[in-house]
């Protein structure tokens, strides 16, 4: 049998049982009753009143490889293990507690042995490690921390528990946060999700095609936390919902206090981390809660960002040019030259007196030694410094932890946290809503992350609009208490079809306003912005109002040159207009139709009565966008393809043999898009994309 002693010293590693083994031994040189050589043989921990000394012997035999698999702490100890072999030994500490933990290895053996220190308690007497999953954090995005037994531990990502991993991670689980969601699932018309993930969901897809009455409705009681069902229709399920964060039914940590940056109401109170009374004492709390003053030299913050490097700053005098550029001044702290770069942050003032001072970045000492505003791991200099190594986003600390150039609620691993979810600050954040309604919250401290074409600087609120049936939509911000901007897009939300921008026309001081006559069933985008920020006032941003009024099947108003039910017939050429006093008889003492078809459009007839026959007609040149030919059954512009989507349609039965409708985008009959080399959608309807389940583009 081989004996190897190895030299590790660590501050705040406590040993667990010998991790179930059996084969080596802990010794305290400083034990807890202050003697020395103290061993602790009853509970396999280190004492907590101070540092500890603890020697290490594995007796491995010749079977090497030998490995530790785990050691974890939770006070300052020092633990010292050597070995007289050729060992190449690894030590990590990838701890949560309070205490700074430094670990040295000294070992020359054949063996490879690894020490790892994953705790996250102060309590080594056997307590538990962890309490709630958000205790466990993991660094990699497609690992979960998950609290089980009271221990961390890192699974592989399936949030749902539905056996298939997210898209993001290698798998095909289109929506990790719904156990009924994943390829090869049933399609629920009822449900709002994609159960299938055939891109298309509910009265959309082909499975629901003749199911009546489909689409979800959200139950008056909301998410009820368990049962697999999702109750309040936003496609997360039970604890994935943000609703059900911070309820007993997931899982409740007895206080807030160690806790207070990870953007989830952990002790159940209603308070989420620093406005959680636990947390008054916070260090984070006490430094987060102040506002960047964007001049003074200082990170008020405590976001690693000072004055104009900071984005609070964004738009605000000094960081923002006021008048005509002049040279820069490389000691005033303003943009005098309107580059958007300050003093010595400007490449103008690198050989100015005033930035002598300026030195290489040292990373990790709370300097920017560089004079660019970015300290320590914030500043690019320090991208491979160990100690600026990525790790889990933590959500609300103004830190973009991992390191993927997201920061808190803008990182995709944020938009399921509650705090994230109350923001509503982007598309990952966007409310859902279903019907009629009032609804109110706040963008203050909103990043600007997106803008309309008629404003829209400043950091705003984002909605999801659920249609299931052809809507009248009236939206309005007035109650808002700032400049607003109302903006709605159809497709991506990020960068779909804009369909109306309103700055002003609320009616009532800077109020918006949104009248659309009609809009289709499927998803749309709401956007509540802030006009712009101004550079001494600041952004326009507070609480706002958002008013919806939604009115679903409106009736045919038959003389308004509108399709005012959805139907895509309008007037006189709706078959709800037939008898209408201005439609009966208006062709020639017949009946009037729709001027649908290439028969329709080349028989000299205006046969809608809109004023306008065969090819003048716009239902005889539908496509809004893809206006190249007229619906006459002939291919004017040579490409193969008669008619070229602009036969107006309602069902395939209207279109010609080899052609379906696209009634989900554009109403217009052509050839599947699956048929076309590359994507025909974007000409279509822009902000589509061509969908195999249903062989037409959708949004």
């Amino acid at each position: 049998m081989r004996v190897h002693s190895f030299a590790v010293v660590a501050l705040g590693l406590g040993f667990g049982s010998a991790c179930g083994r059996s084969d080596f031994s802990v010794v305290g040189a400083d034990g807890n009753d202050g003697t020395s050589g103290a061993t602790d043989s009853s509970d396999g921990t280190i004492g907590t009143d101070g540092p500890n000394t603890v020697s290490v012997t594995i007796n491995t035999g010749d079977d090497l490889p030998t490995t530790i698999d785990s050691i974890s702490d939770s006070d300052s100890d020092s633990i010292t293990v050597s070995d007289s072999d050729s060992v190449s030994d690894s030590v990590s500490d990838s701890d949560s507690d309070s205490v700074s933990d430094s670990v040295s290895v000294s070992d020359s053996d054949s063996v490879s042995d690894s020490v790892s220190d994953s705790d996250s308690d102060t309590d080594p007497t056997g307590d538990p490690m962890c309490m709630v999953d958000q205790q466990c954090d993991s660094a990699d995005p497609c690992f979960t921390g998950s609290c089980v037994g009271g221990f961390c531990e890192l699974i592989p990502r399936d949030n749902d528990d539905d056996g298939v991993a997210p898209l993001e991670c290698g798998g095909g689980d289109c929506n990790d946060a719904n156990p009924n969601t994943f390829p090869g699932a049933d399609e629920n018309c009822f449900d709002g999700d994609d159960n299938d993930c055939n891109g298309v969901a509910d009265c959309l897809d082909p499975e629901c095609e003749d199911v009546a009455a489909c689409g979800c409705i959200p139950q008056p009681g909301g998410e009820q936390c368990f049962g697999g069902t999702d109750e309040d229709c936003d496609t997360t399920v039970d604890c994935n919902d943000a609703d059900c964060q911070g309820t007993p039914d997931c899982g409740c940590a007895d206080g807030e206090a160690g806790l207070c940056v990870n953007g989830f109401d952990d002790d159940c109170d209603d308070n989420i981390d620093c406005d959680d009374d636990d947390c008054a004492a916070d260090p984070a709390c006490t430094c987060m809660g102040e506002n960047e003053t964007c001049s003074g030299g200082a990170d008020d913050d405590c976001d690693l960002l000072i004055d104009c490097a900071d984005p609070d700053c964004q738009g605000l005098f000094p960081c923002t040019c006021v008048g005509l550029p002049a040279p820069e001044d490389c000691d005033d702290g303003v943009d005098n030259d309107c580059d958007s770069q300050v003093d010595c942050a400007d490449p103008n003032c690198v050989l100015s007196a005033a930035c002598d001072d300026c030195a290489p970045e040292q990373c990790g000492n709370g300097d920017d030694e560089d004079c660019d505003g970015l300290i320590d791991c914030a500043d690019e200099a320090c991208v491979f410094d160990p100690g600026c190594t990525p790790q889990a986003e933590i959500c609300n600390n103004d830190l973009d932890d991992d390191g993927d150039g997201d920061i808190d609620c803008d990182d995709q691993e944020c938009f399921a946290v509650p705090i994230c979810v109350q923001q509503q600050q982007n598309c990952g954040t966007a409310a859902s809503i279903f019907a009629s309604g009032t609804f109110f919250g706040s963008t203050q401290g909103n990043p600007n992350n997106t803008e309309g074409t008629c404003g829209g600087g400043a950091g705003e609120a984002v909605f999801e609009l659920i249609l299931s049936a052809p809507s009248n939509v009236v939206l309005t911000s007035v109650g808002s208490a700032f400049d607003t901007v109302l903006y709605l897009r159809v497709g991506s939300c990020g960068q779909g079809l804009e369909l109306g921008c309103d700055d002003d026309s609320g009616g009532f001081m800077w109020s918006s306003a949104l009248d659309f006559t009609l809009l289709q069933p499927g998803i749309y985008f709401i956007f509540l912005d802030g006009y712009t920020i101004d550079p001494i006032g600041g952004p326009n941003e507070g609480a706002w109002q958002l008013n919806v009024e939604i009115t679903e099947d409106p009736p045919e108003v038959c003389n308004d040159v509108i399709d005012n039910d959805g139907d895509v017939y309008a007037d006189c050429g709706d078959p709800d207009c037939v008898a209408a006093p201005a439609c009966a008889g208006c062709v020639g003492g017949n009946d009037p139709s729709a001027e649908f078809g290439s028969a329709a459009c080349t028989n000299g007839l205006d046969d809608d009565c809109d004023g306008t026959t065969d090819c003048a007609d716009d239902d005889c040149s539908a496509s809004d966008f893809y206006v190249t030919e007229c619906c006459d059954g002939v291919d004017e512009n040579g490409n193969g393809i008669p008619d070229d989507f602009n036969c107006r349609c309602n069902n395939d039965s209207e279109c010609p043999g080899g052609q379906i409708c696209y009634d989900d985008t554009a109403d217009s009959c052509g050839i599947p898009c699956t048929n076309f080399f590359g994507d025909v959608c974007p000409f279509v309807a822009p902000g589509s994309t061509c969908n195999a389940a249903t062989d037409q583009c959708e949004f």
